[in-house]
């Protein structure tokens, strides 16, 4: 007692340290105020990005969160996108937002474009609404608006004057402030505010330079040429020059840096640490606080115009160290309050908090410590005399330990019985349930049988433990199920069966079938002649569905529902073995990829179910219809009566003349249709298929929407581009591939002004077009691509090393090699082992390379672009020409096909080339036209502008060896 008595002294003496600790380290903390339904809305004229509206926004929230005001955020992003344009699709935004959100109850918006935007549509969009503005550098604008009952804030005032006097500490011999100026509505206003501070120092000479007006090489001879006469300050919100490069701050700040010999100050935020020297900056984060301590003024009571607007902005000192270092100024002339970046501090000021924190600690368990030991010392005097008395009660209480042992042990022997038992009950009852079965047992002497109380949960009623076996068959079974039953008891009693396993269906009261499975065996009963069987039931239900689901799974289309390909392959196997004539079709949806790819394949999915629904419903009633996989159908057509093979097709054709409906939308299908015979083409059901099959990919090849039967020239055909496939195969492996090199000429100066590569197989005659388009087909044209890629970088390089002059190689790329994920680090590469200038290589694309994966082309063609690579648009005015792709592609040139020029260079047509030419011209392209042979052709595409020909008319493809005879020819003597 006197021991717990004891530690309840040391703890409570321990918990009142720990309190005085508590009070001496926390600090006051905020009181929690009100929860409020206010509501402010912040517009910045630039994104979340740009480097003063993180701070803006934090000083906003600062004055905001304690008051529990909601604050919501929009961005008008002009430092990208300054344009009307931008505006109105902002408004339009911002007004749809109003009106399907609760109100706002002021405004705050950043910088001078928010603020235009606010005045102007005041009246539709914040009417009576109080706006509060900051960082404005258009005093005049600041000014008016501040006119308005409903609107104050915060004018952005570049500190101007206190770097300039900062600065003549540092030096006091300059005559001379220079200041970098840029051209945005923020720029001009802070221009204004330098030229505001020429009164105060009239005998300096103030003069600016607009960085906007000059490019990056004149920018660098203007700041190298500074002499230590000048003051420099960058008063700039951005950086873009006269070539439209965008540098961000920091980046400018190093191009600044590193072209000037003295320090340059930075009045307003970036810069500093990236090699600008820093100075008195606008503090943009207590801008952001004070606009928002002005909404709380508002939103208390406080009306617009009784709050006057702020004509100074708050500021503070920041200087990059190392710069200070690098230009020797005295430390002592700057603030006292200033943040130094990039200097190193010591161990002791860089972690002060740390170290007075774990002296602090140190200090309390000095004390808790003495304290302890003066509470231990009393605590052995007290152990002592306990001990003592201790000693006295061990011996009697190991007397009693002894017969408490033997009663112990006793009781124990009796519990593990009881456990015993009460595992094998819990076991037994565990198997039952979880099994879903029911004990049951029949007294073959009485004929009474006996079930286990969940026996009635599969009766839904009530149901007696007992009841006459003959009774209960005859309510649950059918004659021939009950009959069965006894059969399997009197084969078990006959010794015909070891065991009594027999499954049977029971109609229950809600009528829905359940299956049955009993086990069973025998047992002597107490009297000499009784015999009992016992065993138990189960309830197969379930496996028995899903046995018939299995078994309709193997044999129909799980998304669909129409017979599958195994069963159309068993049908058809019994139909051929009758002997009878039959066709098979096998049907492929158009362009079904494309919905795929459009709408996913959720939809597609869908357009498959409805297809399949319409051709089930509306079947001939001799076509066998099922589903061969992805977007084809197989179907059977039979001798017996119903449609000839000519009326089933055009019967399913008619079906989808109209498009068909899916979830409210409509589409359009159309199928191209592969036929063959049996016994005609075949009679093994495999070949049959095969057939089908290639007479399907004829129909495809041929344009789609279309049937065909099959034929023999078909498989022919088959195993000739199997033959060319395997010539091209060995080719890649074997390098047998070459480049054959067709001039473009300048048409007003006659000269070559570059080639294009054009691929041919070595020891085959093969045209280009049939083994091309194979190599497409099987995808073996991104090994080809590679192949050309190289060869015509190397020629390139080669003719370079030979001293010619140096003129671009374009080489064709296909749509295939989109997929070829490496293509562009393996262009890179050969780029750098021939070290061959990109501006030397050019890639030609087709129209067609957009059809597909749209997104991931424009994006590897902007990283060729990147590279230097010019890239043409090949064999415009085909296929699926259209002069909007020229809006987007980041293509270099145009060619024009050669059934574009034959058609439309005639007097009668010459204006769609001309069209086209201005057209290409005004988005700064270069026109080549292709294939032209004949003189009068050169001379209407020189009257109408065309850049470059490429033709017979000059020279046909030449191997690399005739190529460089021709490389510096001047072709207009031959014209």
């Amino acid at each position: 007692m006197r021991m717990t008595i004891i530690n309840n002294n040391l703890m409570k003496k321990f918990i009142i340290i720990l309190i005085v600790f508590f009070c001496l380290f926390s600090g006051p903390k905020p009181s929690v105020q009100a929860q409020t339904n206010q509501r402010v809305l912040f517009i910045s004229s630039y994104s979340e990005s740009f480097e003063t509206v993180p701070e803006q926004i934090a000083g906003i929230h600062e004055a905001l969160d304690p008051q529990n005001i909601l604050l919501d955020i929009e961005y008008m992003d002009t430092k990208r996108f300054d344009t009307q344009e931008n505006v109105h699709n902002f408004f339009t935004s911002l007004q749809y937002k109003l009106d399907h959100t609760e109100p706002y109850d002021a405004i705050i918006v950043g910088d001078d474009r928010a603020l235009d935007f606010a005045m102007t549509y005041q009246k539709e969009l914040f009417a009576e609404l109080p706006i509060l503005f900051l960082g404005i550098n258009d005093i005049n604008r600041a000014e008016e608006a501040a006119r308005s009952s409903y609107i104050t804030g915060i004018v952005e005032s570049v500190p101007i004057k206190e770097n300039i006097e900062l600065a003549l500490k540092f030096n006091s011999n300059v005559n001379r402030v220079l200041g970098l100026v840029e051209s945005s509505i923020t720029g001009m206003g802070e221009k204004d505010q330098f030229y505001g501070a020429v009164g105060f120092y009239p005998s300096l000479r103030f003069e600016d330079v607009n960085i906007s007006e000059h490019t990056q090489e004149e920018m660098a001879g203007i700041l190298q040429e500074i002499k230590d006469d000048t003051i420099v300050l960058f008063i700039g919100s951005m950086y873009r020059d006269k070539a439209g490069v965008d540098l961000s701050i920091d980046e400018a700040a190093a191009f600044i840096s590193a072209n000037t010999h003295v320090p340059v100050y930075r009045p307003t935020i970036g810069g500093v640490g990236q090699g600008f020297l820093g100075g008195m900056q606008i503090s943009y984060r207590e801008m952001g606080k004070r606009a928002g301590e002005m909404a709380v003024q508002v939103l208390s009571g406080t009306p617009v115009q009784d709050i006057p607007m702020m004509n100074k902005s708050p500021y503070h000192a920041i200087f990059d160290y190392q710069v200070v270092q690098q230009f020797d100024l005295p430390e002592n002339f700057l603030p006292g309050d200033a943040f130094l970046l990039n200097k190193e501090v010591s161990y002791f000021e860089q972690n002060m908090k740390l170290l007075m924190g774990v002296f602090a600690a140190l200090f309390i368990m000095m004390i808790i410590s003495t304290l302890m030991g003066i509470d231990s010392l009393k605590h052995r005097t007290m152990q002592r005399k306990l001990r003592e008395s201790n000693e006295e009660l061990s011996a009697t209480y190991e007397e009693l330990a002894a017969t408490e042992e033997e009663l112990r042990h006793q009781y124990k022997l009796i519990e593990e019985n009881v456990q015993r038992i009460e595992l094998f009950n819990q076991k037994y009852e565990h198997a039952i349930y979880s099994t879903n079965s029911v004990v049951w047992e029949l007294n073959l002497s009485n004929r009474n049988i006996y079930f286990s109380q969940n026996f009635q949960n599969w009766l839904s009623h009530p149901f007696p433990w007992m009841e006459p076996f003959d009774v209960l068959m005859k309510k649950y079974l059918d004659e021939k199920t009950a009959q069965l039953i006894n059969d399997e008891i009197a084969a078990y009693l006959d010794g015909k069966k070891s065991e009594i396993m027999v499954e049977f269906p029971v109609k229950p009261s809600s009528n829905q079938p359940r299956w049955i499975k009993a086990h069973g065996k025998s047992i002597q009963g107490s009297g000499e002649e009784e015999v009992i069987l016992y065993g138990i039931l189960t309830d197969v239900t379930e496996g028995k569905r899903q046995q018939e689901h299995i078994d309709h799974l193997a044999h129909y289309d799980y998304l669909t529902n129409l017979p599958n390909r195994m069963s159309f392959m068993k049908t058809l196997q019994e139909e051929v073995e009758k002997g009878q004539p039959l066709y098979i079709i096998l049907m492929d949806i158009d362009n079904f990829k494309e919905i795929n790819d459009t709408l996913g394949h959720v939809w597609g999915d869908k357009v498959l179910r409805s297809v399949a629904q319409k051709l089930s419903d509306n079947a001939c009633p001799n076509m066998f219809i099922s589903r061969f996989g992805g977007d084809e159908f197989l179907v059977l057509i039979t001798n017996r009566d119903g449609c000839s093979m000519e009326e089933c097709i055009k019967h399913i054709r008619t079906l989808f003349e109209q498009p068909i409906p899916v979830d409210r939308n409509e589409y359009t299908i159309k199928f191209s249709m592969g036929i063959t015979r049996y016994p005609e083409d075949s009679t093994n059901i495999d070949q049959l298929i095969m057939n089908a099959d290639t007479a399907l990919y004829q129909v495809k090849r041929n344009g789609k929407n279309h049937h065909l039967l099959y034929n023999k020239e078909m498989q022919q055909e088959l195993r000739n581009k199997a033959v060319t496939e395997g010539i091209i195969q060995k080719a890649v492996q074997e390098d047998g591939f070459y480049l054959v090199y067709q001039p473009q000429v300048n048409v007003k100066t006659g000269e070559i002004e570059s080639f294009e590569a054009l691929v041919r197989l070595k020891h085959h005659a093969i045209p280009p077009d049939v083994f091309i388009g194979i190599a497409e087909e099987s995808d073996l044209i991104c090994q080809i691509g590679r192949a050309v890629t190289k060869e015509a970088i190397r020629q390139a390089a080669n003719w370079r090393d030979k001293g010619h002059p140096r003129k671009p190689i374009s080489i064709n790329f296909s749509s295939k090699q989109i997929r070829d994920k490496d293509y562009l680090q393996f262009l890179i590469n050969t780029l750098e082992e021939y070290e061959l200038d990109p501006q030397y290589l050019e890639i030609e694309i087709t129209e067609s390379i957009l059809l597909e994966e749209t997104e991931l082309t424009l994006e590897l063609l902007e990283r060729i672009k990147e590279l230097g690579i010019k890239i043409a648009l090949d064999d415009f005015g085909t296929g699926f020409s259209s002069l909007n792709y020229l809006t987007y592609i980041p293509v270099n040139k145009v060619k024009l096909d050669k059934s574009l020029c034959d058609k439309f260079l005639s007097p009668d047509n010459i204006k769609v080339i001309e069209s086209i030419i201005s057209l290409a011209h005004s988005l700064n392209l270069v026109i080549t036209a292709e294939g032209i042979e004949e003189q009068w052709q050169y001379e209407q595409l020189k009257a109408s502008g065309c850049n470059t020909i490429q033709g017979y008319l000059f020279s046909k493809p030449l191997i690399a060896e005739e190529a460089e005879k021709i490389y510096e020819k001047n072709f207009l003597h031959l014209i």
